[in-house]
């Protein structure tokens, strides 16, 4: 029965969609460029989609189905793509949404860094690089693509810690990529994290920072010399720093300021917004190192000043979205209409204050 999901997922790939939804005695849906759509083709049956299901998760995440209502699961298709899938259960009936996830693994440039963005996130050798965003903005993808040119570069050991395991690194000349998997290899991010200490790592990736022990053994690993990678669902720079903060109590703050102003180097917060071809997706982003300022504000309480340096740091390196929003504009690769309403607002007060920040 797996071979009736393949035509569902090489369509959905043609039509250049990043997400499909197949809910049993519907037609499947697809996600493109952001926007749903359905697909012109027969909708599986009740039985087909139980039986199909149960072949995609085996009897351990059945079970897990079961008795949680849902399951989350890698599964590839050889030749296609992997993805990464959710069964759940809807009005006593099944439904899967899939996540597609190429084969390949793009380049940092090909997603829309500019050159002076890559040489910036490649050059850090310690501390901390922070990927934030909301569900859906291509961290995964920004993620690989920066594990893998650092993987081609120089000769490494990765430890990645992820739930599920989205994109699969092959064998590196120089580097070792070890992956695991949450709920397989590693009972969790925080156990998997513990453990990566002892297994002599250069750089550690994390799947994304859930809780307080993740984000306070991931600054450790950070302080103690290592790379860590790790994604936080944020929704810019700013914000990313405040909820690193607030997920501790309040008589650890302090420290916890001092920790991020020592080892934290680069927040990379992004979005995607539909390009005017209507099948893709254009890359949004804003880049905050931690300048001797940011820290410094950091460490004095003064979180809500640190925009204005993002805004007025270029020559230091800081890329304001407003930025990269103009010059997508400029070259119509988006429509006004499509920008987010907070982004846009960005940009009409930009104006008001007379084009510049």
């Amino acid at each position: 029965m797996r071979e009736r999901l393949i035509p569902y997922v090489q369509k959905a790939l043609e039509l250049g969609a990043h997400d499909l939804h197949i809910k049993s005695g519907f037609p499947a849906v697809i996600r493109v460029a952001g926007a749903v759509r359905r697909l012109d083709m027969p909708p599986l049956s009740p039985k087909e989609l139980e039986v199909m299901v149960a072949e995609l998760l085996g009897e351990q995440r059945i079970a897990e189905l079961r008795t949680h209502g849902h399951s989350d699961c890698p599964y590839e298709i050889e030749n296609v793509c992997r993805m990464r899938l959710n069964v759940f259960l809807q009005r006593n009936s099944l439904a899967v949404s899939m996540r597609l996830v190429p084969n390949r693994i793009r380049e940092l440039s090909d997603l829309g860094f500019t050159l002076s963005t890559v040489d910036l996130l490649t050059k850090v050798q310690k501390g901390m690089i922070l990927f934030t965003g909301a569900t859906n903005s291509g961290k995964s993808t920004t993620l690989a693509a920066l594990i893998h040119h650092l993987a081609r570069q120089e000769p490494l050991h990765i430890i990645s810690i992820e739930d599920p395991i989205e994109y699969v690194f092959q064998g590196y000349e120089k580097s070792i990529v070890s992956q695991r998997q949450v709920g397989e290899d590693t009972p969790d991010f925080h156990a998997g994290l513990s453990a990566a200490l002892r297994e002599d790592p250069d750089v550690i990736v994390i799947g994304e920072l859930r809780d307080q022990e993740s984000v306070e053994t991931s600054l450790k690993a950070a302080e103690t010399g290592h790379l860590v990678l790790a994604t936080l669902h944020t929704g810019d720079a700013v914000q990313s720093i405040t909820r690193m903060i607030n997920i501790f109590p309040s008589y650890q703050r302090d420290a916890i300021r001092y920790m991020l102003s020592s080892c934290l180097k680069v927040i990379l917060s992004q979005t995607l917004i539909p390009a005017t071809d209507g099948r893709s997706r254009v890359l949004v982003y804003e880049v905050l190192p931690m300048l001797a300022s940011v820290c410094n504000l950091l460490r004095q309480r003064k979180i809500h000043e640190i925009g204005a340096i993002l805004r007025i740091g270029r020559n230091a390196g800081c890329v304001p979205r407003i930025d990269i929003l103009k010059n997508l504009l400029r070259e119509r690769k988006i429509n006004e209409a499509d920008i987010p309403r907070d982004m846009k607002k960005e940009l009409y007060d930009q104006e008001m204050r007379g084009g510049t920040a």
